[in-house]
């Protein structure tokens, strides 16, 4: 890790019977039943008769909300409940879905895509600050645990994820298109009364109210070197790298005429391998959490970015794509690591907000304009690797200043 945290904490409060069920309802709910849609989301969207930069405008309309709600949900969730905010995030969501199931026009997706981004704001660090706070009562090494626990979920979820694709393509294929649409409304309305009747809100330090919440993570990430190197990793996989996923969807199905199933098989060995990688470093999470770690995922979505602009055969593109695929596994588990040690209570989910909230205006940003200047599939990737660059810089340059600044101290106090 980069130090032992300077907020550790201690509750009291919550008995190992409600910590178990708290974290086999985080495990549970960490399957993402929305994979199941992911197969045929393109096909909808291409017999819909959209282009890719409308593909992308909707992309950008999920992010609207998030720009406008991302950090005053999560500062809400300090301040009320991570576990009702939870529940709401799988109401909303599982309702922007349903317009998904009912429509097939871009405004309909639109309508669809909105509901689900409102939905997202409040998920966004809840059910993980609920959970570190719930280790906090019984762990006497949460930071440990907590990272272990978060790469089982990413395995557990990516596994369970590949085999959803798999169905939803097959479920599409045999049966109707929009079938797995709907399945993944029901499993978000299921999800919903899961956290209601199961979690356990633990003792906590509350934030006083969300805008000292809001003050508290924005002073957190403007003073610590190590937040600030996990937002531009951050910002290089879910703006720049994104972009490399919905390209490579767009080829498989555009220039390879890959059909449901063929997506469906596709997307499993994606989640497949993002699974293995986050099962390898499960029981390294606290070694790995360093900035020479962060510094490699960075690099391997520039690597992802430039073989798919160099254009590939269809087994080129999985190939490469599966780069993406390993930083996606490992991204999450290694970062939440280093945010959750370096952070109070009163600030765990309003900074996850915060740091999403970065990620979705530059992104947003990014598909506004590849669609007011119509940029081709190869432009956007293009733009894309550039972002990877102007990423890489700012790590090393941060880095740097502090390596110049401590050789400075270093030579005016031997």
């Amino acid at each position: 890790m980069f130090n032992d945290g300077n907020y550790l904490e201690k509750h009291v409060g919550l008995t190992q019977e409600q910590l178990n069920m708290n974290i086999r309802i985080f495990q549970i709910t960490g399957i993402d039943v929305t994979v199941l849609l992911v197969p045929v989301l393109a096909l909808v969207w291409i017999r819909a008769g959209l282009t890719f930069s409308e593909m992308l405008v909707l992309q950008g309309i999920f992010m609207i909300p998030i720009l406008l709600l991302e950090v005053p949900s999560g500062s809400f969730a300090d301040y009320w409940s991570r576990k009702g905010c939870t529940a709401l995030f799988h109401i909303l969501f599982g309702a922007g879905i349903f317009f998904y199931a009912i429509g097939d026009t871009f405004l309909m997706f639109a309508i669809g895509e909105f509901l689900a981004g409102i939905g997202i704001t409040f998920k966004t660090g809840s059910d993980t600050a609920l959970v570190y706070d719930s280790l906090l009562t019984r762990e006497s090494n949460p930071n440990g645990y907590f990272g272990k626990l978060v790469s089982n979920r990413m395995s557990i979820m990516f596994g369970a994820s590949a085999i959803g694709a798999i169905l939803g393509g097959i479920i599409a294929t045999v049966t109707l298109l929009k079938l797995p649409i709907f399945l993944t409304v029901l499993g978000h309305i299921g999800f919903a009364l899961l956290v209601t009747l199961g979690y356990t809100e633990p003792p906590r330090i509350q934030a006083k109210s969300p805008r000292a919440a809001i003050i508290t993570a924005a002073k957190s990430l403007s003073t610590k070197k190590e937040l600030q190197l996990v937002l531009i990793v951050m910002i290089a996989g879910m703006v720049f790298s994104s972009i490399g996923f919905w390209a490579s969807q767009h080829a498989f199905i555009n220039d390879y005429t890959v059909d449901a199933l063929g997506m469906g098989l596709i997307i499993a060995l994606f989640n497949l391998t993002a699974g293995l990688s986050s099962l390898a470093i499960r029981s390294k999470v606290s070694r790995l959490a360093n900035s020479q770690m962060l510094f490699l995922l960075i690099l391997i979505d520039g690597i992802y970015l430039l073989g798919l602009m160099a254009g590939s055969s269809l087994l080129g593109v999985i190939v490469l794509s599966l780069f993406g695929q390993l930083t996606r596994g490992s991204r999450t588990p290694l970062t939440q690591a280093i945010i959750q040690d370096q952070i109070s209570s009163m600030e765990r989910a309003t900074f996850s907000s915060l740091i999403s909230l970065v990620g979705s205006s530059l992104y947003f940003a990014f598909s506004t304009a590849i669609n007011i200047f119509e940029l081709s599939r190869q432009s956007a990737l293009v733009i894309g690797f550039i972002g990877i660059i102007i990423c890489t810089i700012g790590f090393l340059a941060l880095n740097f200043r502090e390596f110049h600044l401590n050789k400075v101290y270093a030579s005016v106090f031997r």
